[in-house]
């Protein structure tokens, strides 16, 4: 049984809307098994909000909007779990880190993605290439065949990216 909190609001929200939204969540995933765990979810993140927003005037529309963004974090979440496996069966097994490192460093991943996801794919690139693959400005200008100061220009706006993300717009 799901638990629902003593806020009227929400629980008005999670009676009319749940099962609709699980439905539509199946309607539109392949793994239907899942639209539960995703319905569940949605309703999650709205707890994290202090009150919910007063007069949605279209709480369906709202709820597959959030259901939605979550959606598509999860599959950036598969993108990468799937990319860092590949990664590990390249190395030694002797390399490999513990589970617990594993799971870490996924998480750290992530925590990376998101913080770039206000990026256009090429500029994300840009400033992996240069921050984790440690090439030089002019190698990753060279390997993506983009001018160096367009490198210069992504980079600076990725670490734009990165700061107001961590200090937010107060210390600029």
């Amino acid at each position: 049984m799901s638990y629902v909190p003593e806020q009227p609001a929400f629980k008005q929200l999670y009676q009319e809307h749940h099962e609709w939204l699980v439905r539509w969540i199946a309607s539109r995933t392949s793994a239907g098994d899942s639209a539960q765990d995703l319905a569940h979810d949605t309703f999650l993140r709205l707890l994290d909000r202090p009150t919910l927003p007063q007069g949605i005037r279209s709480p369906r529309a709202w709820l597959a909007k959030v259901a939605g963004n979550l959606a598509i974090d999860r599959a950036r979440r598969k993108v990468l779990e799937r990319n860092y496996l590949a990664l590990l069966q390249n190395l030694p097994e002797a390399e490999h880190p513990s589970p617990q490192d594993q799971y870490e460093l996924l998480d750290l991943l992530d925590q990376i993605d998101q913080l770039l996801s206000g990026l256009r794919p090429i500029e994300k690139t840009t400033f992996l290439m240069a921050r984790l693959d440690g090439l030089t400005y002019r190698e990753v200008a060279a390997q993506l065949g983009i001018s160096l100061s367009s490198v210069e220009k992504y980079i600076a706006k990725a670490m734009l990216c990165c700061y107001t993300a961590t200090y937010g717009n107060d210390g600029l």
